[in-house]
């Protein structure tokens, strides 16, 4: 069930709410159309363009193999446009597919894909076997695309719930368990709102964790005892790839991890790296005692002559920078908060030098196992310091509403 971190996945794309024009002609982005196949066909003329079509299998769910045509204009590239054509009409009227469906192709080897469709409520269509009626068996899942509303707390569809839940979520089961692609494990609670369950506290810092946001779909497989897996698709339909250092930088909420700890994680830094380092350490510990005022990091020997940056765990984290965290808010694990004191909502000073000047007061909330930093405030201490996506950001709770920051810019 536990994905491991090297683990390699198949390539997927994921097309959520089918048009009408969809279930005729499906277009797909390049770089999946490149995986399923870059062999030029043969070259014809597709609604009035000239194109090249080569014809892949697509599987079925009743396992039923169906031939289709990729096509791509003859200008294009592997990064440019495809599409789906001859052939994915009669595919999606043989299983009833429909306007508001989701489909997801994984490619299973060149120039074969498999397919499963998903119902308009957003859960794995059951195809029966003509004659037999026999069901196809399959773990139970359920698709979202992520709007505005499910960054916050999330709506379990209300099908899957009936078909799924309904036994297995009582009031004494408050909590669900989702394994992210890299094999964390997320602690997140549930809150029933008749006939709705919804994800809730612990949602908001998975979503920060691995820079979701609306546009993204998610894939959740039921693994049982409400154990969740879940895949993650970037806007574009695509299968997102995680880096797996994430696994070690991610914050989540208390509860089961195979993530190391923070004190035993190291990264290794360019030489124009610790110079500006050392510079901003000089900033920081300028008119105070070096001794009690120092850095939370640290450049130290390695025995090959290389040199690390270490984390001290004790009253400071380091987080890298998502795109969700820069222009949306800063997930902060729970027991940091615990250690420092900070157990309610409050504004907190946020440092780059030690001196009066260059501070921003930014908003801090709280969860059950989390706090979170988000605002204007924060927006705009990102804005001045230029942090973006990828640089790493040091906090060092000097008291418990006063944090000095050191940024390593990527």
């Amino acid at each position: 069930m536990v994905l491991s971190a090297g683990s390699r996945r198949r390539p997927k794309y994921a097309a959520p709410l089918l048009s009408p024009t969809c279930l005729h002609r499906l277009s797909v982005p390049g770089e999946f159309a490149a995986g399923l196949d870059d062999d030029a066909g043969e070259e014809e003329e597709v609604r009035g363009r000239r194109a090249a079509a080569a014809v892949v299998l697509v599987v079925g769910p009743l396992g039923k193999v169906w031939r289709v045509e990729l096509c791509r204009p003859l200008a294009g590239n592997g990064d440019g446009e495809a599409w789906l054509d001859g052939g994915w009409a009669e595919l999606t009227a043989a299983h009833g597919l429909g306007e508001g469906w989701t489909v997801v192709l994984r490619l299973e080897r060149r120039g074969v894909a498999s397919l499963r469709a998903f119902d308009p409520g957003c859960c794995l269509a059951r195809f029966c076997i003509p004659d037999t009626g026999i069901k196809t068996k399959d773990r139970p899942r359920f698709i979202k695309l992520l709007q505005q509303e499910d960054l916050e707390k999330m709506k379990i569809p209300e099908k899957f719930v009936q078909q799924q839940l309904t036994e297995t979520y009582t009031n004494s089961h408050q909590n669900a368990i989702i394994v992210c692609p890299l094999g964390k494990f997320w602690r997140v609670e549930l809150e029933r709102e008749q006939p709705d369950v919804l994800l809730r506290d612990g949602w908001l810092a998975f979503l920060a964790a691995h820079d979701l946001s609306e546009g993204n779909i998610l894939l959740f497989r039921y693994e049982g005892n409400m154990v969740f897996t879940v895949e993650v698709f970037l806007q574009n339909g695509c299968l997102k790839e995680h880096k797996t250092a994430a696994l070690y930088l991610t914050d989540g909420p208390k509860g089961l991890s195979n993530a190391p700890q923070q004190s035993a994680t190291k990264y290794e830094v360019s030489p124009v790296e610790r110079k500006r380092m050392r510079r901003n350490e000089d900033t920081c510990l300028e008119g105070s005692n070096r001794k009690s005022r120092a850095s939370p990091i640290s450049v130290k020997k390695v025995g090959s002559q290389k040199k690390h940056l270490s984390i001290v765990p004790q009253n400071s984290f380091t987080k890298e920078m998502t795109a969700y965290s820069v222009h949306s808010l800063l997930a902060v694990k729970g027991t940091f908060c615990s250690q420092i004191g900070l157990l309610e909502a409050s504004m907190i000073t946020l440092k780059t030098s030690m001196n009066k000047k260059g501070s921003w007061r930014v908003a801090f909330k709280t969860a059950s196992t989390y706090g979170y930093i988000n605002g204007p405030g924060w927006s705009k201490f990102c804005l001045d310091n230029e942090v973006k996506k990828g640089d790493h950001c040091t906090f060092n709770a000097i008291k418990a509403t006063v944090w000095h920051v050191v940024i390593v810019h990527c």
